[in-house]
């Protein structure tokens, strides 16, 4: 899928785990809990393609994606050479293990065990990253530096001026980066490839089993079911879920109605 695929599919992802989970157990999440944890899992779902070196999220950050993409690579190579089955015919190198579930847990475990050790530099960091990531992910026209300040805005904006921070996070910011980077691969599993989501599970023979919907279902990336159907259904569910779940939107976006009501009243 292409990248405003994911990351819309990432943030109405976070939305409704941030949002809704709290609500399922009797709580209230603040809107930094929220907005944070959403900005994390719609960053994350770029993630993935770290593994291939034209990515957004391998140029997003220069060198230092470039780096990471250099190590992703080898590595999932390497998983793949190690545990595949008699019938995989693959490299490996791309949609391998960031593309499968289990690749995403043991990220996002990592990431939940800093962020409720390190605390804050963790959390904002992570916010950073992804926030930018989302970014790109939205508007390919955006170049780098200015991208980059955007969201150095955005992560200073809500650790300090949105009720809450990021503080609500420690501890469980990872589980956004992988319901990013999960659905990411759900995303792929439904176009033309398939995706690898359940390694190391042995299917037909094969470990590295591209598990897709019916062909029938499938879609191109970037084709126009994407472009016309998918893409502007994600948009819509991002805005109405951002509107029910997180706390302070709802009441505004009342008063902003009212205000409009005024002004052709009034004209």
């Amino acid at each position: 899928m292409l990248g405003v695929s994911h990351a819309l599919s990432g943030a109405a992802l976070g939305l409704a785990v941030a949002g809704l989970a709290p609500q399922l157990l009797g709580e209230q999440a603040d809107a930094g809990t929220v907005l944070t944890f959403t900005a994390v899992c719609a960053g994350a779902a770029l993630l993935p393609d770290l593994d291939h070196p034209s990515s957004m999220a391998t140029r997003r950050f220069s060198a230092a994606s470039f780096v990471a993409s250099r190590v992703v690579r080898p590595l999932s190579r390497v998983v793949y050479d190690l545990t595949r089955g008699r019938r995989d015919t693959g490299r490996g190198s791309h949609r391998g293990l960031t593309h499968t579930v289990l690749g995403a847990v043991l990220l996002g475990m990592a990431i939940n065990l800093a962020s409720a050790r390190f605390g804050t530099p963790v959390l904002v960091g992570s916010l950073f990253v992804c926030i930018a990531l989302a970014i790109k992910g939205l508007d390919a026209l955006v170049p780098g530096p200015p991208s980059l300040v955007i969201a150095a805005g955005l992560t200073y904006a809500i650790e300090h001026a949105v009720p809450g921070g990021t503080a609500g996070t420690a501890g469980w910011l990872g589980t956004a980066v992988t319901l990013g980077m999960v659905v990411h691969s759900v995303g792929d599993a439904i176009t033309e490839s398939g995706a690898p989501l359940l390694w190391p599970l042995p299917i037909r023979g094969r470990r590295w089993y591209p598990v897709g919907s019916p062909r029938p279902l499938r879609f191109r990336t970037g084709g126009p079911v994407e472009v016309w159907l998918v893409a502007p259904a994600l948009t819509v569910a991002v805005f109405l879920l951002a509107a029910l779940v997180v706390p302070g939107v709802a009441p505004w976006l009342l008063e902003v109605r009212s205000d409009v009501e005024r002004l052709i009243a009034g004209g």
